[in-house]
């Protein structure tokens, strides 16, 4: 009975060592997933020869088409609510048209609110959509 467990318990052993020498040597990030961030389009990002050409707003539907999503009509007294916005320099809440107007390289950075987040942040006016924050240079 005491082999049975002392064998036992030396497999259990094996198997935990190999299991935590595992993740480090194998699984490694690639540098590009590293520093890409699902909710940030990044100075380098909008300055890549494939976007640079056109305005911020084919950037973004190229780069993070996500952004983009409206969540659909959510009020009948507002054609707005559930549609994305736009915030240029922390300032108040315009159309995404601003987007189309502004070119990749005057932008620093590009950042995705949820609509929970953007409700947290400019309160009802965000009318139940998300919010891009747009940082200019």
């Amino acid at each position: 009975m005491f082999t049975n467990r002392l064998g036992v318990t030396a497999a259990m052993l094996l198997v935990l060592g190999c299991a935590k020498a595992t993740p480090r040597a194998a699984v490694r990030a690639s540098p590009a997933a590293a520093t890409r961030e699902s909710d940030i389009i990044t100075e380098a990002e909008l300055l890549d020869p494939s976007v640079i050409g056109g305005n911020a707003f084919e950037a973004v539907r190229r780069l993070r088409p996500r952004f983009l999503a409206s969540r659909g009509a959510s009020s009948i007294r507002s054609a707005d609510a559930g549609t994305v916005h736009a915030s240029l320099d922390g300032g108040a809440l315009q159309s995404l048209d601003l987007l189309s107007r502004m070119r990749p390289a005057e932008i620093a950075e590009i950042r995705y609110l949820s609509a929970s987040q953007a409700a947290q942040q400019f309160g009802t006016s965000s009318g139940a959509g998300a919010v891009l924050l747009i940082k200019t240079k």
